[in-house]
């Protein structure tokens, strides 16, 4: 079409020049000729006219200058000069002006050199402008055919970015700077069942969890508000009405100024995920489990001793109520004080029995407020006559005003009753030397608070300082490689840090950490 334009453009131009310039003479030629006509007719009607008509060399040299340009017309007012004196002005047919005719002669030849100055600028402006509107008109066409070129590619470049959205694997919308959801692509709305129109504005909303809802509007008005990317996972519900886990990220569009334009956002299915790490949790659990099933046939001696002694007592203090009894009169004041301390001593053998089965036994994760220094000395007593038998002392250093965390007091449990039978472990086989595992506890900074137990073993051997931690790797000949392995992963879950570095005097320090804020939330 541009081209087309620009043919017919052109073509106009050229059939008009032959029109403007019609005389196929040079400039004096064409002078002549127009000065030869005018005289032709001048001598023809000079009897008519008491004086001379000159109108027709005035036509003659403005014909002259518009077709043959400036040359031509001064040539065309030189001619006519000649002629009016050799045909007009008295004395005829000679070439001498009298004094009478030549100040007629003189305004005849000024008014002839200025129509000739005049039609050839007037010439010369057209063609100007009829050259400039040419060149307009071919600079119009160009940009019109590049205009159509541009919006050529740009429908095929949206076209394509259309093909793109429907063939990724991901679902996509958009929504308003003010964040009102109004285009999404047909992946989700095919797996959401619903129509564009279902999906626009606040009912983008209907498809999230229930569950999931409030924390997903509350965190999308805060991206809002703060202009940031959104970032989490949620469930979003099917056209079969099931629902299945999604990875939700939205970035925002910004323009020069800054200000936001649009919104960009995209659901990631990672339903598959979600499954796979609920099943390594439950995985991890187990073996947690197991753990703590395994390390009961190394502290039988502990188990039997934090039962004997309470049922002991009961045996003793039964036995001390039948004699009062059996006294006369019967010491009832005793009797009484006796049963008393039968029924504290069955309640402390309930309680270690309570202890001991929610150590081992497979109950599911409960977080809720929890100070580490309370866990440390449970761990610390149920460790007592294990310490005992090894010659090991315990010291336990805890931070006064300890924060509370939010944990699971059975899987922390877990964690310290590892850390110090390995630090019991690594002393073993050193007779005559210091045998001493301590256990401190401090706030670190204002978000965390740090336990630390540290033994006087031979300490980490280099090469294995990073694999400790690794499932199945031990440095104990009867290791099973798990302990560290398995508290790694409860700190972790915990929003922890588990960490072990050599102590400066021999030995090793396992330190971890656990955040503050989590206090009060729920895990």
């Amino acid at each position: 079409m541009g081209t087309a334009v620009k043919g017919e453009i052109r073509g106009t131009s050229k059939e008009r020049r032959p029109a403007l310039e019609a005389f196929p003479f040079g400039p004096y030629s064409t002078a002549f000729f127009f000065v030869l006509v005018a005289c032709a007719f001048e001598l023809a009607f000079q009897r008519f006219f008491p004086y001379p008509f000159l109108l027709l060399f005035f036509a003659a040299v403005i014909m002259a200058a518009w077709h043959g340009g400036l040359r031509s017309g001064f040539f065309a007012v030189l001619l006519s000069m000649l002629a009016v004196d050799y045909f007009f002005v008295p004395p005829l047919n000679r070439f001498v002006i009298s004094a009478a005719a030549v100040m007629y002669f003189v305004a005849f030849v000024a008014c002839a050199t200025a129509a000739s100055w005049v039609s050839s600028s007037l010439k010369r402006g057209q063609e100007a402008i009829e050259e400039a509107r040419d060149r307009l008109g071919e600079r119009v066409a160009e940009r019109t055919a590049e205009l159509e070129q541009s919006n050529r590619e740009l429908r095929e470049r949206e076209h394509q970015l259309l093909l793109l959205t429907e063939v990724i694997p991901q679902q996509i919308w958009e929504a308003t700077a003010e964040g009102a959801i109004d285009s999404c692509n047909r992946r989700l709305l095919d797996y959401a069942g619903r129509g564009i129109e279902q999906m626009q504005g606040e009912r983008f909303l209907e498809t999230i969890h229930a569950e999931d809802r409030e924390d997903f509007h509350h965190r999308w008005r805060e991206a809002l508000s703060a202009g940031k990317p959104l970032e989490g996972e949620w469930r979003v519900r099917g056209a079969d009405g099931g629902y299945r886990w999604f990875f939700t990220r939205a970035v925002p569009l910004r323009g020069q100024d800054g200000k936001i334009l649009r919104w960009y956002g995209t659901n990631t299915d990672i339903e598959q995920r979600h499954q796979a790490e609920q099943a390594l949790k439950h995985t991890q659990a187990e073996v947690a489990h197991l753990s703590r099933v395994l390390s009961m046939g190394e502290l039988t001696a502990s188990i039997a001793h934090e039962i004997s002694q309470p049922l002991t007592a009961v045996v003793s203090h039964g036995q001390a109520c039948l004699e009062w009894l059996a006294a006369r009169p019967p010491n009832l004041d005793r009797a009484r004080h006796t049963v008393d301390r039968i029924i504290q001593d069955g309640t402390r053998a309930g309680a270690v029995l309570r202890r001991i089965k929610a150590l081992y036994g497979k109950e599911a994760p409960a977080k809720g407020p929890l100070n580490l220094n309370e866990v440390i000395q449970e761990v610390a007593v149920f460790l007592k006559d294990e310490s005992i038998e090894r010659h090991v002392s315990m010291r336990t250093e805890l931070g006064a005003d300890l924060p509370q965390i939010n944990g699971d007091r059975v899987q922390l449990q877990q964690v310290l009753l590892n850390l110090m039978m390995n630090g019991m472990d690594a002393m073993t086989g050193m007779d005559g030397q210091m045998k001493e595992i301590v256990v401190s506890s401090r706030k670190e900074g204002t978000e965390k608070v740090l336990v630390g137990v540290e033994d006087h073993g031979a300490g980490i051997p280099p090469e294995a300082a990073e694999k400790i931690f690794d499932p199945f790797f031990s440095t104990k000949p009867r290791g099973i490689g798990m302990g560290l392995s398995i508290s790694r992963s409860i700190v972790e879950s915990h929003e922890g840090r588990l960490w072990a570095s050599p102590r400066p005097a021999g030995g090793t320090i396992v330190q971890f950490e656990i955040p503050i804020r989590a206090a009060g939330t729920d895990g």
